[in-house]
This record gives structure tokens, sequence and C-alpha cells, in this order.
């Protein structure tokens, strides 16, 4: 526990842009507050204020150090590779490449460079992953048609040591492959940890290369590239745009690599991998012992004759053809000394806190079933399902997202977080079925007749996802309090909210009634309102006002004016009216049918408004709930709380 709560942490929160912001929805004004810190950070108001200040005046592109403004530019961007050197404890042989497309362009960069694309260093590679992965570490190597072995997790949902290590000694003496070890430092969904240093370790023991990603882990936890004599990482991945003050950082992604003289990129690979994730690479000179680069353009010639051209011998500057994205190198920067500053001691310390807080509040709540074990090392990330006892089905994720955003103006995020496997491990979906949830899923039709060759229709709020949310660790205490009691209102009393919600089948959006999407959607700010028709640049006030998006009928009188003062009382008094009045007033037989066959009826795992009004109309009991085995098609694994 944190006895005094550092001074840096208040100013950070203060400092947020959008930290007082408030939100319209259809039930009134709410003022937002952002817990989806995990899918991306927020702006801060001290580093844009440096940047306005001090960097953007001077400006210019980093070609050329004859001039004032380049030259200082260069020296802006340098220093923010000093400082990430610095932090990761980056050591001669060590570099950092400033590159993009999140942690999926550091990793192309690195399956290039290993070429893989080749059949001959293909054959004599394996390539571990865990159950943890993103993918983004998966897909990449997968693409190459190496080999690749999944290494699962143990009874506690971390790595299990002891597979990994039967397997490191199989490859390492039978097979004497070139190991490849791409490990999650953190896991984006459950936010449970794996021990680094261990780790790689035991991998070098067995001559293995290992990668860490640290896309979820970076901004909250220390990162030391040289831990050790056995404890190095040979590359990491981190997504700067997650940290706090990190959006538009370059790419959003740095790669610091334990140099390999021996590993040259393959730009037939890299071409082919750019294409497939669209990504931007911004090469740099240690992984190039090719004379043409991999973009020829300005900037990277010596000389160029009408017959001739002549390519630069720096390697770096051959690379760099065009303009990087130089502010957000420099905010990357920022954003390490910023972390730095604060101390990562103190920042997982607080994660620590914010962990033993949630647990504390919902030790076991046969509703809230939070995903991964509570008994390991974790970030405050947590996912969750929310269970209907008296129908025996969950509460849809997206529906979840939607309420926490127009009832408290809470941000968080729902769908399966880009983790597919480890989601389908959490929720304890087998491939079987996980092929047949697949068929109401997929754009190809063929794929979407069943083994009984009949056709099943493409329902793609069918799938299995979860919500998930995150405490900042420089949150206020108020403000932390706030999200889980929201959490838990939801959790009691979310499935009554139902009633005055319906969903779109093909996009899986659950939204209002009553609220023309139309209407709805004007609320929100378009570059199209601009205008410079006095001469100067002003917003057309009137395209974004639209009109009054408060709902219609009985519960528009419940719309404030201002954001309540206590949000928590006011949706107390809501659910109340919507259970005395929405069901005798809503024809829920409007809503979008779902055309499933009757032999996958189980498959909806979700309760549907029509579900709430017949149970409230018909007064069922709890009692006559159906048995949860017997009904719902997933029970998660590994969960904190699971319905027996």
């Amino acid at each position: 526990m944190i006895s005094v709560r550092p001074k840096l942490f208040d100013y950070i929160d203060e400092n947020i842009i959008g930290k007082d912001l408030v939100i319209r929805g259809p039930w009134g004004p709410r003022k937002m507050i952002y817990a989806d810190y995990t899918a991306s950070g927020r702006c801060l108001r001290f580093f844009e204020k440096y940047m306005i200040e001090h960097v953007m005046p001077f400006y210019g592109n980093t070609h050329s150090e004859n001039s004032a403004c380049s030259l200082q530019t260069t020296k802006f961007r340098e220093s923010a590779r000093a400082i990430i050197k610095k932090s990761v404890n980056a050591k001669d042989d060590d570099v950092v490449i400033f590159t993009g497309s999140g942690s999926t362009g550091a990793i192309i960069k690195l399956v290039g460079s290993l070429h893989l694309n080749q059949e001959e260093s293909r054959a004599k590679t394996v390539v571990f992953f865990t159950a943890f992965e993103h993918h983004s570490n998966i897909l990449p190597w997968k693409e190459t048609g190496v080999e690749m072995v999944r290494i699962p997790t143990n009874t506690q949902s971390v790595l299990d040591r002891s597979i990994l290590k039967d397997k490191l000694e199989y490859y390492h003496n039978k097979t004497k492959k070139r190991i490849i070890c791409t490990f999650n430092a953190a896991s984006n969904v459950t936010g449970i940890r794996t021990e680094v240093d261990a780790i790689s370790s035991l991998v070098h023991i067995y001559k293995g290369l290992v990668f860490w990603d640290y896309a979820s882990a970076a901004p909250y936890l220390k990162i030391d590239m040289n831990a050790s004599i056995n404890g190095y990482k040979d590359a990491i991945f981190i997504s700067t745009h997650k940290f706090i003050g990190g959006p538009d950082t370059p790419g959003n992604e740095i790669l610091a690599i334990f140099i390999d003289q021996q590993n040259f990129l393959d730009e037939e690979l890299l071409l082919r991998m750019k294409r497939f994730f669209k990504s931007i690479l911004v090469a740099k000179k240690f992984l190039f012992d090719n004379r043409v680069p991999d973009v020829p353009s300005g900037g990277t010639v010596n000389f160029v004759t009408r017959e001739s051209v002549e390519y630069v011998d720096d390697i770096e500057t051959r690379e760099e053809g065009g303009t990087p994205n130089i502010l957000g190198s420099i905010r990357a920067g920022l954003v390490f000394h910023l972390k730095d500053s604060v101390g990562a001691d103190k920042i997982e310390a607080r994660e620590n806190e914010l962990v033993k807080r949630f647990f504390k509040r919902f030790p076991k709540n046969e509703k809230l079933m939070v995903l991964g074990s509570s008994k390991v090392d974790r970030l405050a990330i947590f996912s969750f399902l929310i269970y209907v006892p008296n129908l025996s089905k969950y509460l849809h994720h997206n529906f979840i997202c939607s309420l926490l955003n127009d009832l408290f103006g809470i941000q968080v995020r729902s769908g399966c977080a880009c983790a597919g496997p480890y989601v389908l491990d959490l929720l304890n979906i087998d491939d079987e079925k996980a092929r047949q949830y697949t068929m109401f899923i997929t754009d190809d039709a063929y794929d979407r007749i069943d083994a009984d060759d009949e056709k099943v229709d493409k329902i793609p709020l069918i799938k299995p996802g979860f919500t998930r949310l995150n405490l900042p660790y420089f949150a206020s205490d108020k403000e932390i309090e706030y999200i889980l009691d929201a959490l838990e209102f939801v959790a009691n009393d979310g499935w009554k909210f139902l009633l005055m919600y319906t969903y779109d089948q093909m996009t899986g959006v659950w939204h209002p009634r009553q609220v023309y999407s139309s209407d709805h959607s004007q609320q929100y700010q378009s570059l199209t309102n601009i205008t410079y028709e006095n001469g100067q640049m002003h917003e057309n006030d009137e395209q974004i006002s639209g009109n009054d998006h408060s709902m219609n009928n009985f519960h528009s009188s419940m719309a404030m004016a201002s954001p309540p003062k206590d949000p928590l009382n006011e949706a107390r008094s809501i659910a109340a009216n919507i259970i005395t009045y929405a069901p005798r007033f809503i024809d829920y037989n409007k809503d979008p049918e779902l055309h499933i066959l009757e032999k996958y009826k189980d498959f909806i795992w979700f309760v549907l408004p029509k579900d709430i009004a017949i149970m409230i109309l018909t007064k069922k009991p709890e009692s006559e709930a159906p048995d949860i085995h017997h009904v719902l098609p997933f029970i998660p694994r590994h969960s904190v709380s699971i319905v027996s």
C-alpha cells in the first residue's frame, strides 16, 4: 500500500485533457470517466504546452542539421531516444528504433530480420508463444509458415514453466532447431503478469532467443533489458500510445533490440507483411545490409544522374526516406521521462493496491465473473461477464459497455481485446464450439453451411466476448470508488435497463430505444463541420448540436440538464421507473429477430430485452431459474466467481 500519495499522481490527473468533459447521453449529461487506458492513453496538458512552446516553434525536418530548426528538432528526437534507452536499461549493444503500427510494426520488423521467409531458415526454427498473446504477437509469425508451439497456462492461469522447460529441452536437444520465444509480459485481457526475468534466464539456458511484448505492461512496470547475466531480453516491444500522455507517439511503437550482427532485414517478407497489416515501417540501420532501401525516395540518395543512382552508405539515412513522425518521437521521450520521474516502483505499488481493492470489493459475486485468477500478480486490468441468475444467461458485453457510458459516463471496452485464443481459454470454449460460433460470424457463406448441410444465418451479435476496464494508477480514490460503485450497480441491476435498449444484430451495437440513430450521431463533432466563411476557422455549432437527444416518452423527464450530483442514486431511480412502466408500453416483438436454427437456440448466451419483459410480466420467481450448466453454452474457467 502507498502510505502517501505521490504529488505527481495528482499533477497527472489534473492535467488530463478532457478531464472535465461532459458527454450527452440518453439519460442526460454525465461527466466522462476514462477507464480504458489498456486500449490507449490520454493527452496531457503540460506535454502539449511543452510541445507548443518549445518544440513546435523549432519544428523542421530531421534530414538536415545545417539550419537552426532542423538541428534543434534532431536534438529533441535523439534526446528522446536517449531517455528511452536509459529507462529500459539498454546497453551499448542495444538500440532503440521508432517504428509503426503498434506492436505489429515492431514484431514484423523483427520477423523479417530473422530470415523466416527463407525455407532453409524457417525449417530450422521453432517459435514458442503463450496463451496470453495478442494477435499482433501471433499472426506475423504464423504467416511465415514457421513451426509454432503454444505454451499453455497452469491452474493459476500463468505460463506453465514446467511445460516450457520440457519443450525447450526437446527442441534444443532433439531437433536442434533455433528456438525463438515471443511472450507477453502482461495480458491485456486479465492483467496477469509473467515472470519475465526468470523466464528469460530459462530460455537462455537452452540457447533460445526471447522477445517480450510489453504493450500492456510498459506503462506500469519497470523494464530492464539487462536484468542479469542470463535474464537479459533479446527484444522488447512497447506501445507508447498506451502510456498516459502517449497519443500521437510514433506509429505507437518502440522496438528495443539486443543486437545480433548476423541478423538482417529481408525486404520481400517485410513488404508482404506490410501489405497484410498496412503498417508503416521506419527502418533503421542495424537491420539492413541491402544497398537499395525498402522505400527508395527523397533523402535516401547520395547522387542521382539521368542514368544511375547511388544510395547513401549510412543505413539510417538510406532507410528513412520521407519524414517520420518527428513530433510523436519526441512525445515518446516525454512519456518515458514522466514515467521515470513518477517512479516505476511507485506505479507498481499503486497497481498492486488497486488490484487488492478490486478483489476485496468483489471477493465472490455470482453475478460478476472476473476472468483470470485473483491469486497471482496482475495489473489493475479487469475483464468480466455479468450473469443474470433468473434467466441463466449473461448480459451482452456491448450492452454493458453502452450502459456504463450512458448511466455513469464511464469509458470501458468490450469484445475480445484482439486476444481470441486466450479468450476462448478463459471462457472455456473448446475448438468444436468455437467452430460452431464461427459459423455465425464469418463472412464466407460456404463456412456458414453446417454439418447437416443447413445454412446458418450470419449473426455477429452472437460472438462471445467480455467487458474490460482498468483502474488508472493516477486516478483519485474517489474516482476509483465511483467506477467500482458503477460496476456493482450494473452487475446487480443492469439487466433492468435492457428493457430500454435494443440491438443491431449485424454490428453488435446496443443503443437506447426511441432515439433515432441519425439524431444521436449528430452530437459528435466532425471535421466536416469546420468552415472558413468569415476569413477564419470556426465550427458550425448548429450541425453539432442537432436535436434534443434525451429519450422520449416516460423516461425523457429523467434526463438532467447538468450531470447529477449522485449518478448512482439517479440510476436507482431510473431503474425503478423502468421496471414499473417499460414492459407495459414497449412492444418487444419489434426487436430484430435472431434467425437461428432451433438446434442452435442454446448458443444464444445473452439475455434479450423481451426475455426481461416476459420475466417481469409473468412474475417468474428466482427459484424457477434454469440450471446454469444445462443452459449456458460456456462457463468461464479461472474466473474469480463461477456459479455452481
